[in-house]
């Protein structure tokens, strides 16, 4: 489990993960109309982040013998990857070298050495997952840049992340309990 910090953990972690995996710079404080590069570079820009349904229905867990603590909730995150380059092929090569990173890293667990410190008590595996969008979503998606022409990149979702609720509810223990049978039949 984590704190409201998870969502920029796990991009901590997708960041370290293809530093050291792939040795090449990973840009992830600017949207993909802010970036230019001659090198190779790979650009990670969360454009999505949205509730986990599966996880919608977690029960409250008990924190004290008198206090329950509500369930966290889970999210799903989209990534845009984009890589830059001096050309298209240099380009090519790069989204190939992250596609087959994360193919190769498609679960991240504690203990996982890229795996950012504010998830150190996470207790549900990071998801790494392509997540392909049809041309014309893609096309939309690059549009609501500030005049950026459609560049190749491919997309992931990382899920779950849990995120701890503050809300805590005061109980009482059973103190007695008593079965009355006598109108049963």
């Amino acid at each position: 489990m984590s704190d409201f910090t998870a969502i920029k953990a796990v991009t901590e972690t997708l960041q370290q993960l293809l530093v050291t995996d792939l040795a090449i710079a990973v840009e992830t404080k600017k949207a993909p109309h802010e970036i230019s590069a001659s090198t190779p570079l790979v650009g990670l820009f969360l454009y999505r982040a949205e509730f986990n349904s599966f996880l919608a229905n977690l029960d409250w867990q008990k924190a004290a013998s008198t206090q329950l603590i509500a369930p966290p909730f889970g999210l799903n995150l989209q990534y845009l990857v984009t890589p830059y380059g001096p050309d298209q092929i240099e380009i090519q090569k790069t989204l190939g070298e992250v596609m087959r990173a994360f193919h190769e890293h498609r679960v991240v667990s504690a203990g996982d050495p890229a795996l950012s410190p504010d998830l150190a008590t996470m207790t549900e595996e990071l998801r790494i997952v392509p997540h392909p969008l049809p041309l014309s979503d893609m096309i939309e998606l690059w549009k609501s840049f500030e005049k950026v022409p459609y560049r190749l990149a491919a997309t992931y979702e990382v899920s779950a992340v849990l995120i701890d609720s503050r809300i805590t509810r005061n109980v009482m223990p059973v103190q007695e309990r008593h079965v009355d049978l006598s109108t049963i039949r």
